[in-house]
């Protein structure tokens, strides 16, 4: 069972000193960046760095989990970064794998990897990646087992759709992502807000991608860490709707012992409605004490 993610934390390779603080920082999961994070020149040391720290870490109670961001396979970084993860003891939550445009490369990371992660990101971040992305995402049932989300590359896909890097600018390429996780039953990584001082137009920004069906927020900036997971906890209203719903089935035997549709508050409800009311309930559960 793969525990439900609300946020990423993107922290650079080159920064040794922050990954503790990145980790720390009450994201769901930190991600230490060996690609764009990293100045070309830098890439070599920020590859040392990583894999000395994931070799001898062990994480601490609250910490988020840990993933890292390798440099695109098929280019001489990625595959220095595959072959320093293979020579080291480096072990993490996961790993991300940029601009992907071929189930195939998934799988050579599978096999080239097999005891370094335990999930794969396949980050979608060009036209030729979008329109493959259903075939992206069915290689979880074929070549690559551990592929538990689609995250999309904003700003290099809108650059190369010659887009706007905003909602407006990415809305296509959300949809068509959210469409193509879902449909292997993976989850779905939005793109980071960049405007990190922009604190109600991150909020506005993850409520959207929640409508859409996103299940992450990624975040460039500790600060964006708790108005997302804000964002993500269901509206008080909504709240006490899916507890009331709970008890009315509870009442009737549970879930299982309803048989078709029934009435609750007035309005019909059948299974489609009562999975929602669970999902409401698990946001709820993800919230930490401080967070209630």
């Amino acid at each position: 069972m793969i525990r439900p993610l609300r946020s990423m934390l993107f922290v650079s390779g080159e920064r040794a000193d922050r990954y503790p603080k990145a980790l720390a920082s009450g994201a769901d999961l930190a991600c230490i960046d060996l690609e764009d994070a990293v100045h070309p020149s830098r890439k070599s040391q920020a590859r040392l760095s990583v894999c000395e720290f994931m070799a001898g870490y062990a994480p601490k109670p609250g910490d988020a989990q840990l993933a890292v961001r390798i440099n695109a396979i098929g280019t001489p970084d990625g595959l220095r970064d595959v072959l320093a993860l293979q020579d080291s003891a480096a072990r993490m939550d996961y790993l991300i794998v940029p601009k992907v445009e071929d189930p195939a490369q998934l799988s050579l990371v599978e096999r080239w990897l097999p005891h370094t992660f335990k999930h794969l990101v396949a980050l979608i971040e060009t036209p030729r990646g979008m329109q493959g992305a259903a075939g992206i995402g069915a290689a979880v049932r074929d070549g690559a087992p551990r592929l538990s989300a689609l995250m999309l590359g904003g700003a290099d896909l809108s650059m190369e759709l010659g887009a706007q890097f905003n909602w407006t600018g990415l809305l296509g390429a959300r949809a068509n992502l959210v469409m193509a996780a879902k449909a292997c039953a993976l989850q779905a990584w939005d793109v980071p807000f960049i405007h990190i001082s922009d604190e109600p137009g991150l909020r506005h920004e993850t409520s959207l991608a929640l409508q859409m069906g996103f299940d992450c927020k990624t975040a460039i900036h500790p600060s964006q860490i708790g108005p997302i997971h804000e964002s993500f906890a269901p509206e008080p209203q909504e709240l006490a709707w899916a507890q009331g719903l709970q008890e009315a089935m509870d009442a009737q035997g549970g879930p299982d012992q309803i048989r078709g549709a029934f009435v609750y508050q007035g309005k019909l409800v059948d299974a489609p409605i009562i999975k929602r009311a669970a999902r409401v309930l698990a946001a709820a559960a993800l919230l930490r004490p401080t967070e209630q």
